[in-house]
């Protein structure tokens, strides 16, 4: 009997497909999948930073808000070291960081003289880092091998009951000794002889109040009035200068809170109160601010290069931002409410307001957007000058000058030519982070600044992480040769290294997010490539930050001030340290020298002068900088050496 529940198989025509039209499909569909894939990848490339940024942003605002709660915000803890693949060998504080090393060896070939200059060295430079790069990489664990016994030879030296490690020196002969007391051996047996002294050396220093008592004579005259005798010059008030000296050190200097200040004064026996202690840091200080404001106008005519920075900073429970000015001389901190173009331009000025029309208010106006009619408009007032912000604001309605625009622009262009006026040069170097704030006169860029963007980015693929690195490497390449051109300037590679620094910020890559900033970075080229047409200009702002961390720890320590005469003397006593410290001025020395009103140390702006003028006539001449063609391994043998015996 046939089985009726079988199933029946029903039989489907099946299209006969050529084995190439079958690959041929399934081409396509590759094909498809991957220019999708492509998209999703660039979609997840800029969602990963985007999300980065929105987390930094997010952080920053509950920073903030904890702030305003009066609580503390998120502390930020680097990732420890002492452990894993980033934790630094043993021989790091003796040799020094291979990363670092290499940055400086590969571009030791610039500095050798060459007559015969190729013009394809430049670029052979270039493609011969990324080989040395790896081949320095993979050397690292040998060289750390073979540095040990050579450290360990290094840390013998010395004499017993000496740490290891650290080299002696002879600092006794820098003491000035006060007293020489002679100390015999209990027992001397009968025919011993005298052989001299053993010198043993105690370093000490005394605490204790010092109280003067003038007795100022008192003489009736014949004609029946009084003639007294007067204390002495430097007895300015009941507090002597030393105390006054010591005082300002230990707040200014070494950060003591004025309430700590003032129980160590009440432990050493000095009878003084707190509003008096206020009164010795905050009042009588213009002699100090006079020097401070001599600085800037000095220090911009001698050198003709500023580096700018600012950071946050408070006064009277408000926000407010101090901005730095300085170069290699000094250092000025002014705090203010805004930290607008407008207000740096102010600073620059020192202090005296002024608002000029002149040829250089018309030259500022042409380099930005304005209207066209504007130019010509404000030249009908060729020649005015107003010196205070009423006359200023009144000319402006007169003119019925009213677009917070036009306004914010021409007081610009007012301001820029006051300062010119009053003799900073034209072509004032100002270097800086990148703040729009600062983009005035012969603006330059810092590269330390412009190479942290790159760190920041999220790579998704291997291949986009990989083009990440090797740009970064790129950046340091230029980055050193731009060290060594700045050392030995030359006409001859100046357009080789902008060569340079097209190819490697026209590049593209598989990454979208890293397409973008090289754009951004390459529309900056005039700015950082500046020290090819001026080598004096610096390439980092480092010097602006670390005075800047200066002022932001002293926030912290002391909080914000609440007085105008407050914000203005720690201003003032912030720059005259940093200056000082740029000097080599000893600062307690300083300030004694001050409180006194010896005046043995000059003035800081004479001082400023005298060392740019040294400078400039001791300064070397250097040979030209020049390329040459040079052997990969050669250098990388020659690293190698240095790192094991250096």
């Amino acid at each position: 009997m046939q089985n009726t529940n079988s199933r029946q198989v029903i039989q489907l025509p099946i299209a006969e497909v050529s084995p190439a039209d079958l690959i041929q499909q399934f081409s396509d569909e590759i094909f498809q999948l991957r220019q999708v894939i492509e998209k999703q990848t660039k979609v997840i490339d800029e969602m990963a930073n985007t999300l980065a940024m929105q987390k930094e942003l997010i952080q920053q605002l509950r920073d903030e808000i904890a702030n305003l709660k009066g609580q503390k915000p998120k502390p930020k803890i680097p990732p420890s070291k002492l452990e894993g693949q980033n934790r630094k060998p043993d021989w790091h504080k003796r040799i020094g960081l291979h990363d670092n090393q290499r940055k400086m060896v590969l571009f030791s070939l610039w500095v050798k003289d060459s007559t015969n200059f190729d013009r394809l060295s430049l670029s052979s430079c270039f493609s011969m880092i990324t080989a040395a790069d790896s081949i320095l990489q993979k050397r690292s664990f040998e060289i750390s091998r073979l540095a040990r016994p050579v450290i360990k030879k290094i840390r013998r030296i010395g004499k017993p009951g000496q740490p290891k490690g650290k080299l002696r020196k002879k600092k006794k002969t820098l003491l000035q000794i006060h007293e020489r007391p002679v100390i015999q051996p209990m027992n001397i047996p009968e025919g011993a002889v005298f052989k001299g002294f053993n010198r043993y050396t105690v370093q000490e220093i005394v605490f204790k109040p010092y109280n003067i008592q003038y007795q100022l004579a008192r003489w009736q005259l014949p004609d029946g009035s009084y003639t007294t005798g007067e204390p002495p010059k430097d007895a300015r008030g009941h507090y002597g200068p030393q105390l006054v000296s010591h005082i300002l050190h230990q707040y200014h200097a070494c950060r003591v809170t004025e309430h700590l200040l003032l129980d160590q004064l009440h432990a050493l026996g000095i009878l003084i109160s707190a509003g008096q202690l206020n009164n010795i840091l905050i009042e009588n200080k213009d002699s100090f601010i006079e020097e401070v404001a001599e600085l800037l106008s000095v220090a911009a005519r001698v050198e003709k290069q500023l580096l700018v920075d600012d950071t946050g900073g408070r006064h009277k429970g408000q926000n407010q931002y101090t901005t730095i000015i300085g170069n290699r001389w000094f250092s000025v901190f002014t705090t203010t409410d805004s930290k607008s173009r407008v207000n740096f331009l102010k600073l620059l000025q020192g202090g005296k307001e002024e608002y000029v029309i002149n040829e250089d208010t018309l030259d500022y106006l042409t380099q930005v957007n304005v209207p066209l009619y504007f130019p010509g408009y404000v030249s009908l007032c060729m020649g005015r000058k107003f010196t205070t912000l009423a006359e200023w604001e009144q000319f402006l309605k007169e003119r019925n000058i009213t677009q917070k625009v036009e306004i914010r622009f021409l007081t610009e262009a007012a301001l820029y030519a006051s300062v010119i006026q009053n003799g900073i040069p034209r072509n004032l170097g100002v270097h800086s982070d990148g703040a729009g704030q600062f983009d005035v006169f012969v603006h330059s860029l810092c590269w330390v600044h412009e190479e942290r963007h790159y760190r920041k980015l999220i790579m998704t693929t291997d291949e986009a992480r990989a083009d990440l690195e090797r740009i970064r490497g790129q950046i340091w390449a230029i980055y050193q040769a731009l060290k060594a051109y700045k050392e030995s300037p030359s006409g001859d590679t100046t357009e080789y290294i902008e060569k340079q620094f097209d190819d490697i910020f026209q590049q593209k890559t598989s990454s979208p997010t890293l397409n973008r900033q090289l754009e951004k970075t390459y529309e900056k080229k005039q700015e950082l490539l500046r020290v090819l047409q001026r080598p004096e200009t610096p390439l980092h702002n480092n010097s602006s930050e670390t005075c800047a961390r200066a002022a932001k720890i002293k926030l912290k320590i002391s909080g914000g001030t609440r007085s105008e005469g407050g914000q203005k003397v720690r201003d003032t006593f912030l720059s005259l340290k940093q200056t000082c410290l740029k000097l080599g001025i000893n600062f307690m020395s300083f300030l004694q020298d001050r409180v006194c009103g010896c005046y043995a140390i000059p003035r800081l702006a004479v001082i400023i002068c005298e060392r740019a003028l040294a400078v400039t006539s001791d300064s070397p001449k250097l040979p030209p900088f020049r390329l040459s063609f040079f052997n990969i391994n050669e250098v990388v043998l020659q690293f190698d050496c240095q790192q094991v015996v250096g």
